[in-house]
């Protein structure tokens, strides 16, 4: 009887032991007309990402995921397709996290910097981003989002890495309302003294990405879909883009 107990004990903990690491595990699922990233137009198609990740953490604070997206079609004769991995420790208030971006859309297939497994520093396609962001206060949310890529494909023409590095603020104008309004600047530079990477890469600092975002639940088939409108502008680049997104799950 009493071993009886201690397996069924057992079992029990490994049950509920699993069923933690299940809720730790998720994933999401995205749509958007275009894809912008920090005054960047990635690509001027549209496209769907997925974020797989898994929180190391009860709290889900510290996940671990991959982020993919790809191209619904070929935009000037080009497939997009993007692949990353991350580590990130997230609060409502503040986060921290690392990235290795590898984005092969429009290399030469033989390429070293079309070889996913390649990490050499001068002639590898993935680049390392440290970032961070920090929202000031409760009554006063801004926000300050800051990222510098640090190793891999940011180099300069004499193969140097470059230090790109973006700096920018968001601020919720209205929130909480049936649409909601966010405003955001951002500017860039190279911490090697260069350009970087988010401009036109002939200025040491530039205005990068200026624009506004506004978001509301649309109902469809009696299910609310969150979906966001978003203006942006990069002055340095001279380019403007419109974008529509939503998130399915």
């Amino acid at each position: 009887m009493k071993k009886t107990l201690i397996l069924l004990a057992t079992f029990i903990s490994s049950i509920s032991l699993y069923s933690q690491e299940i809720e730790r595990l998720n994933f999401n699922l995205s749509l958007r007309s275009n894809h912008l990233w920090r005054g960047i137009t990635v690509t001027d198609g549209a496209m769907t990402d997925v974020d797989i990740n898994y929180a190391l953490d009860n709290k889900k604070y510290l996940k671990l995921g991959i982020w993919g997206g790809i191209g619904l079609g070929d935009t000037n004769g080009q497939h997009y397709h993007e692949i990353n991995y991350y580590l990130h420790y997230s609060t409502e208030k503040w986060g921290v996290g690392v990235w290795d971006i590898f984005n092969s859309t429009g290399r030469v297939k033989d390429a070293k910097d079309n070889d996913i497994w390649n990490y050499d520093h001068k002639t590898s396609g993935h680049r390392f981003d440290f970032r961070a962001y920090f929202v000031f206060c409760e009554s006063f949310p801004l926000k300050l989002d800051y990222g510098t890529s640090f190793y891999g494909d940011d180099r300069n023409e004499k193969g140097d890495q470059r230090w790109s590095t973006y700096t920018g603020l968001i601020y919720p104008i209205v929130k909480g309302k049936a649409v909601d309004l966010d405003i955001f600047c951002g500017a860039a530079f190279g911490l090697a003294g260069k350009s970087s990477f988010y401009g036109n890469e002939k200025h040491d600092f530039d205005i990068v990405n200026a624009g506004i975002t506004a978001s509301k639940d649309v109902t469809v088939l009696g299910y609310k879909l969150p979906v966001s409108a978003t203006a942006m502008w990069n002055p340095s680049r001279k380019e403007a883009r419109v974008q529509i997104a939503t998130s399915l799950f």
